[in-house]
């Protein structure tokens, strides 16, 4: 029996999958501020090599090359992959976009079929239902549209660049998105108001705000580094409009994190009707997936069209907090190379 793992490493989370079987058993996803040094990714990856079974067969897939540590991509993705080389024995395969590839084979050459592909794999497993769907992922950061149609991906962006010019990538997420990237201005009391751009607060403060954020989503720091409590989320939401916690009650707050949340939902509704507009025929169900994916029933009901959850679909037999919806593309990447294996020794 062999054991296959996925894993997702990205410049805020560790995210892992182990398939047994052809069903996933077990997910992981472990905060690693990339940013602050390559031992992030060593403290990340410690306490999951502890829990795999010897001998598995690992995929990989990163995110992770893009911070700030790095001078370019390809800097990163060479050093991510040395570092992962130092910590996992045993069979490494890369994801390289439309295959995977040896650590062996991997040259500077490469590394751009490899940074940031992540989200391809989903959508590559989805497409083998050959059913017209829009798939999202609403991450800790970023949210990722997808449409599929006929077993194809009908992404027009290969990069980063390409997917935020095709409306497929959007920088902004459940947990960690300073809010003004969500507008320039906000009701609050039957105003209009300007917000300050500043980083006082994240988009964690409205969903905690509104309890609507799953605690074990809860990972990041706070933007000013204090409590993940409803009181401290009031006071950073506060600062953006320029006022202290004191100067309303927690009903009014809340009343400010649902025209937030309102916000959210016009761009995520407006980014997929750009996307369905690219389908030759109207889409069968919108599937979600990420920690944010508790935004997509109602953008579903926007756009007048069913919702299904990615967890749904994957055959999996998971005891944790965590499910396959929360860590897509890793899950999506263990059950690719499970399959791919299966085809060459069959």
């Amino acid at each position: 029996m062999t054991d296959f793992v996925g894993w997702d490493l990205g410049g805020a989370h560790v995210k892992t999958a182990l398939v047994r079987e052809g069903r996933l058993v077990r997910i992981w996803q472990r905060p690693c501020p990339l940013w602050r040094g390559l031992e992030q990714l060593d403290q990340a990856m410690e306490p999951i090599l502890a829990q795999l079974p010897p001998n598995s067969r690992h995929g990989l897939t990163m995110t992770g090359e893009m911070v700030d540590r790095f001078a370019n991509r390809s800097q990163g993705v060479m050093a991510l992959l040395a570092r992962f080389a130092s910590r996992v024995t045993g069979a490494v395969r890369i994801f390289a976009g439309t295959e995977f590839i040896p650590l062996s084979f991997i040259t500077q050459k490469t590394t751009k079929n490899i940074a940031s592909t992540n989200w391809r794999l989903p959508g590559l497993w989805l497409a083998r239902r050959r059913q017209t769907e829009l798939f999202i992922d609403i991450g800790s950061t970023t949210t990722d549209l997808l449409p599929l149609e006929a077993g194809r991906l009908l992404c027009r962006g290969e990069d980063d660049y390409g997917r935020l010019c095709a409306g497929e990538l959007r920088y902004t997420g459940s947990v960690r998105t300073p809010l003004m990237a969500l507008a320039d201005e906000i009701l609050f009391r039957g105003e209009r108001v300007g917000m300050m751009a500043e980083h006082f607060a994240t988009t964690a403060d409205v969903y905690r705000l509104l309890g609507q954020l799953p605690s074990y989503a809860d990972q990041a720091e706070t933007a000013d580094g204090g409590p993940k409590t409803a009181e401290a989320s009031a006071r950073r939401l506060a600062r953006m409009i320029g006022l202290d916690a004191e100067d309303a009650n927690m009903g009014e707050w809340q009343a400010l994190a649902r025209a937030f949340r309102e916000r959210h939902w016009q761009q995520l509704t407006w980014d997929c009707l750009r996307q369905l507009g690219r389908l030759s025929k109207p889409a069968q169900s919108l599937i979600g997936a990420g920690v944010g994916r508790f935004l997509l029933p109602e953008v579903a009901r926007r756009l007048g069209i069913a919702y299904r959850d990615f967890s749904e679909l994957v055959p999996a037999a998971t005891t944790t907090v965590f499910d396959p919806a929360d860590c897509a593309p890793a899950a999506a990447l263990a059950l690719l190379l499970a399959a791919d294996d299966d085809k060459m020794t069959s």
